[in-house]
């Protein structure tokens, strides 16, 4: 880690980046009322920012992706914490799917109040559930 991204990493995340696939052959299907709590976190946030975008299935597992027949689950969104500056801290987190306003008020409220407390998201919004299990040290 370069000394910047360290000095960064140690700062508390002021804002955020939230991308919300939006694309018609995958998660765009959401329900606006999906969305709006999202909206609303980030123009309440003085350095907070959502962006629409298109598939995310390039960067991250997307069941949606290339032709899977899986069908529409709700909207997936990627956060970056970030400082006042833009400057990423720690790594981006994916949630989804938010399949009703309740999932996507419960990481509005965690975007608003927790994440610049320092507090772990909503566990049971994250894309990819951590592993409860931890190895064993010799």
């Amino acid at each position: 880690m370069s000394g910047r991204t360290a000095r960064a990493a140690r700062v508390a995340a002021e804002g955020f980046t939230v991308a919300a696939c939006q694309a018609s052959e995958g998660c765009g299907g959401a329900d606006e009322s999906v969305l709006e709590p999202l909206r609303a976190a980030a123009r309440q946030s003085n350095f907070g920012m959502l962006i629409s975008t298109a598939c995310l299935g390039r960067h991250l597992y997307c069941p949606h992706h290339e032709g899977n027949s899986v069908p529409r689950a709700g909207v997936r969104v990627v956060v970056q914490p970030c400082s006042r500056d833009r400057t990423p801290l720690g790594p981006a987190l994916t949630f989804g799917p938010l399949t009703a306003a309740a999932h996507a008020e419960a990481l509005a409220a965690w975007l608003a109040d927790g994440l610049p407390q320092g507090r772990r998201p909503p566990r049971h919004l994250l894309a990819v559930h951590p592993s409860a299990h931890q190895p064993r040290r010799p």
